[in-house]
């Protein structure tokens, strides 16, 4: 499902988490590995067609990184991470950082939806912001939907990470884009768009 939002924030989390440590909601069932062309026949087809493939062979093609989290064979969530220095929230027209060398990036997060509520996400945020860390990188930058904002900040603090929002971005009623600082220094993300674009 993709979730449409007309105010974002872009937010920074520390990829330092040997100590963040969170329970197995799987019981033990549940292995990450490095996503490749071979899992592709492992989606869940209810929620994945033959655009994902499409897509997701163009990002493994790309050099990115698919965190897959799986239970026995099956696919029980998942993250896609890249290192290049600009992100950018595609559902907002021009919405794009750029992204300092100490930072990576994690985006369009799945969990299998009779899985979600069990704390699969936070092991996986866990294990992805670990997968960074062995890459070079400080941080992860990622975008987070206003009304999902508070419940990660919840969730992830139990694996004692922290989300620290750097920038809002909300779409107007007039199609343009507006932003805030809210915690953002020389050394983190910046925007590579005019508060007023379209």
């Amino acid at each position: 499902m993709i979730v449409l939002g007309r105010e974002v924030f872009l937010c920074k989390c520390s990829t330092d988490v040997a100590g963040g440590r969170d329970r197995d909601a799987t019981g033990g069932g549940l292995r990450f590995v490095s996503g490749g062309e071979a899992h592709l026949c492992l989606l869940d087809k209810t929620s994945h067609g033959r655009e994902h493939e499409i897509e997701f062979r163009a990002r493994l093609a790309r050099g990115e990184h698919w965190v897959l989290g799986l239970l026995g064979e099956r696919v029980a969530t998942y993250t896609w991470l890249h290192t290049r220095p600009r992100c950018a929230y595609p559902y907002l027209k021009s919405c794009a950082f750029s992204l300092p060398v100490p930072f990576g990036y994690g985006y369009d997060a799945w969990t299998s939806p009779e899985l979600r509520g069990g704390g699969l996400r936070r092991q996986a945020f866990v294990h992805e912001l670990r997968t960074l860390r062995s890459l070079g990188k400080d941080w992860e930058a990622s975008f987070f939907v206003s009304y999902q904002l508070a419940g990660a900040c919840r969730s992830l603090a139990r694996a004692a990470i922290e989300i620290v929002p750097l920038w809002r971005i909300a779409l107007g009623a007039d199609r343009r884009l507006t932003i805030e600082r809210l915690a953002a220094t020389d050394r983190d993300a910046s925007p590579e768009f005019t508060p007023d674009a379209e």
